[in-house]
């Protein structure tokens, strides 16, 4: 019988709240350049793009702070196994590990 190894106690990653805060803040300020250079007379469709990209990273990082608050961060939300500390280092918002991300 194999088992999935389970996710470090959600303590072990309070650690990233603070990186996903700051990711957060650094995000909205990119998203207020972009909605205000796209407002100008003529319609700038590169930072229309631009900001409804940083708009979805946003919604990523809100989830994965309520991950946090929930103790389900660290976990992939389609299998439910954890996902490697590395992963969430280079993207701390990641909702799944790569294999689920691979899948889709």
């Amino acid at each position: 019988m194999t088992t999935t190894p389970s996710a470090p106690p959600t303590t072990a990653f309070e650690p990233f709240r603070g990186l996903l805060q700051t990711q957060r803040a650094d995000c909205l300020r990119q998203r207020e350049l972009a909605l205000a250079e796209a407002a100008t007379s003529v319609p700038d469709p590169v930072a229309t793009s631009r900001a409804a990209t940083l708009l979805r990273t946003l919604e990523e990082i809100d989830a994965a702070l309520d991950r946090l608050d929930a103790g389900t961060y660290g976990t992939c939300v389609h299998c439910g196994s954890a996902i490697p500390r590395e992963r969430l280092e280079f993207r701390p918002f990641a909702a799944g590990c790569v294999s689920c991300g691979q899948a889709s």
